[in-house]
């Protein structure tokens, strides 16, 4: 976590509870079902600075691929911007998703224009770039739906990616 904020000197690890009207609008957003083990609570990590205030968030990823999950780690800053991202562990064939110039592509990016992610790529799609895709959209939705909360999502209507 600290190979993405290497100013933290420590982090917390908070667990927010899905109810079933939250994951019937966070799948609703997303166009498929949320994963067996991820259906019931979202779990992230708040990374603290030098004084102890929040310096970005870690969001431990996985997505199904064509031969087992993909993991993946990214960082949110206190803006919503991913700061960097990148592959933990996989078993795909086709390994272009671990390209640095792929997870390059939504680094710089936020929850505000996550609906545009499936367009970023125009190389040959794969399961695993597929799984990164749509795995970082689920949890930016899910993040901006169980802990930023609000009326009106920065993410605007259904997201099929």
């Amino acid at each position: 976590m600290t190979r993405i904020f290497p100013d933290a000197r420590d982090y917390k690890t908070v667990s927010a509870p899905i109810s079933g009207n939250q994951r019937k609008i966070i799948e609703q957003r997303l166009g498929f079902g949320l994963l067996p083990g991820q259906q019931d609570l979202f779990q992230y990590f708040e990374m603290t600075g030098d004084t102890g205030g929040v310096i970005g968030t870690i969001i431990a990823a996985s997505q199904k691929g064509e031969y087992g999950a993909v993991e993946f780690v990214f960082g949110l800053d206190n803006s919503g911007v991913i700061k960097d991202i990148y592959v933990q562990r996989a078993r795909e064939r086709s390994q272009s998703f671990k390209d640095r110039a792929f997870l390059d592509l939504f680094v710089g990016r936020s929850l505000s224009n996550c609906a545009d992610f499936t367009g970023l790529y125009s190389g040959e799609a794969s399961p695993g770039v597929t799984a990164v895709i749509r795995g970082l959209v689920k949890e930016l939705v899910c993040y901006e739906t169980l802990v930023l909360g609000g009326d009106e999502p920065a993410i605007k209507g259904e997201i099929h990616p």
